[in-house]
């Protein structure tokens, strides 16, 4: 009788765990689509006005789509940035294509990353059990 349990290699859809190829192409394209943000310049009032700094980049297992989670300096016109973001992606996948190896790039969605409001409440909470 064999008393080892041998576990399948594939990557499984619905595990909660990113590969490390995922995470690795996801933190490639946080770098190249921050030098973008910075080097290149929009002809867009709110990406030019605005420092904006990407927190993650989650790609999916199959390399295809990528969420950029943003957050403008300050937080101010959030939803105009991530407006105009969207609407320039196919150029800012244009100018990062040639400094990544992959096969495809991945087709980018900007997203607000509220990671920081709810980082503030949960201080704020704990703040109030102390007192």
């Amino acid at each position: 009788m064999n008393n080892f349990d041998f576990k399948s290699k594939k990557n499984n859809k619905k595990s909660p765990y990113k590969s490390q190829r995922q995470l690795k192409v996801g933190e490639e394209l946080r770098h190249l689509i921050s030098n973008v943000l910075l080097k290149e310049t929009f002809y867009d009032e709110y990406i030019s006005n605005s420092n904006i700094t990407i927190t993650e980049v989650n790609v999916s297992p199959d390399l295809k789509n990528a969420k950029v989670f943003i957050m403008p300096l300050g937080g101010k016109n959030q939803s105009e940035v991530v407006n105009s973001l969207n609407r320039v992606n196919g150029r800012i996948k244009k100018l990062i294509s040639g400094n990544i190896n992959l096969r495809q790039i991945p087709k980018l969605y900007f997203i607000i990353d509220n990671s920081f409001e709810y980082a503030k409440n949960i201080e704020d909470i704990l703040k109030n059990i102390k007192k």
